[in-house]
């Protein structure tokens, strides 16, 4: 013996009832308004940290220009009064040692700079960490 279908049970062949379907677009409008409100907060966090990176470089360019700038008048003068100071036979010999000291100064300056250039994490890397949990949370991974 058969089971008689109730009234209220779709049928095959039959559209599911009106309010499925806008149970179904509500459902997904949400989703696709999430997405965009993803996507929205990780336009923004890229917009910041672009930001931030553009306003360090300049920290760093005008810190390098006024710095250079001043050990280039400090250097020519202290070289010229300590030259000035010596006997003329030994001014020869004290212009080649301060250039010798000025270079060597130079270029544990410029290795100290570039370390320091180089000791920050990569660019977006705080969009690029939240963009892979989002991924790892869509594919229904552990974060």
């Amino acid at each position: 013996m058969s089971a008689a279908p109730t009234d209220d049970a779709p049928r095959r062949g039959e559209p599911p009832p009106p309010g499925v379907l806008d149970g179904l677009r509500e459902a997904a409008q949400r989703v696709v308004a999430d997405v965009i409100d993803i996507g929205r907060t990780r336009l923004e966090l890229a917009t910041l940290e672009l930001e931030q990176e553009r306003l360090r470089l300049a920290r760093l360019w005008l810190g390098a220009t006024v710095t250079l700038f001043l050990l280039f008048v400090g250097v020519v003068l202290a070289a010229a009064w300590i030259v000035l100071l010596c006997p003329p036979a030994w001014q020869a010999t004290a212009l080649g040692g301060l250039t010798a000291v000025f270079l060597g100064a130079a270029a544990l300056a410029a290795w100290r700079w570039k370390a320091e250039a180089e000791r920050r994490p990569p660019l977006l890397h705080g969009t690029l960490a939240e963009l892979h949990a989002d991924e790892k949370a869509l594919r229904g991974e552990a974060a």
